[in-house]
């Protein structure tokens, strides 16, 4: 990692051929910019988004060239979370795990605990199961501990939540997600966050789901629908149509759910969702 980023930026703006003039206008003096490229001043954080707006790049752009054009072992691991098809590989799942287990010896960094909690109560779900699983008990007590004394949630700790909304109780679900679903709403106009947010609603009907809550779980379903449509996310898409169809009883829906789920090789899926219009029609 080279941390000489004034220097970095020094070269990214005269390869663009942009004068120090062209970036500061009239909002930084020129000075303080020659200050920052010889490394003599350390920018504010207001002054560094300005001067990355201004070459047109984004902060993870601008850590990535300072480090050469390699992730950081930091960076890798956070892309490799949130690639959606590390979830579905329980495999990938225990070498994320182990990957942040590593880091973490020679870290302090909240954001990688975090993912390693989330990978750990995963891939424990998945080769241990959830009966009389003691370290799931103990990540869930942990997590929640983490959590709760805060006064507000950001989509990192609704990340972080997503991962242990099975725990809970069905009679302490009303609060819960009533809290939840005020912090959804606050990010519902910023982008970046709505392909996390269909998938943590996709959870949250889960949970009203398994939990019998089927007003809820309906009314969930339904805004998962609209932005899974929104973003052309046809798993979910797929799982939504199928589990409203479900909860309509309306089999035309739930035929071209599976239709769906089936042309884009979702059959895992597929499975889970037919053993649940098997265990539906039995109630």
């Amino acid at each position: 990692m080279r941390w000489d980023y004034g220097q970095i930026f020094k070269e990214i703006r005269k390869s663009k051929g942009l004068t120090q003039q062209d970036v500061c206008g009239q909002v930084i003096h020129r000075t303080t910019l020659t200050n920052i490229e010889h490394g003599k001043v350390i920018p504010s954080f207001e002054n560094m988004v300005f001067l990355l707006e201004q070459i047109d790049m984004s902060l993870a752009e601008f850590k990535y060239i300072c480090n050469e054009y390699h992730p950081s072992e930091r960076r890798d691991i956070i892309v490799e979370s949130q690639n959606p098809s590390t979830f579905q590989d329980t495999r990938k799942m225990v070498e994320l795990t182990e990957k942040c287990q590593k880091y973490l010896k020679t870290h302090h960094d909240v954001p990688i605990q975090n993912i390693y909690r989330h990978t750990k109560i995963v891939t424990e779900l998945r080769t241990k199961g959830f009966k009389n699983n003691h370290v799931l008990k103990d990540l869930y007590e942990e997590i929640w501990d983490y959590l709760e004394p805060m006064d507000t949630w950001y989509i990192s700790d609704l990340k972080l939540l997503g991962t242990i909304l099975f725990f809970f109780p069905s009679e302490n679900l009303p609060l819960l997600i009533d809290r939840i679903m005020k912090t959804i709403e606050k990010y519902k106009y910023f982008r970046e966050t709505k392909v996390f947010l269909s998938s943590f609603l996709a959870n949250l009907s889960t949970v009203y789901f398994q939990h019998h809550l089927l007003k809820e779980c309906e009314t969930i379903t339904l805004q998962l629908l609209v932005l899974a449509e929104e973003l052309k996310i046809y798993d979910i898409l797929g799982f939504s149509q199928v589990r409203l169809g479900i909860l309509q009883h309306n089999s035309d829906l739930i035929d071209k759910g599976i239709t769906l789920l089936r042309l884009t090789k979702e059959e895992s899926l597929v499975k889970i969702l037919e053993k649940e219009i098997n265990d539906f029609s039995n109630l």
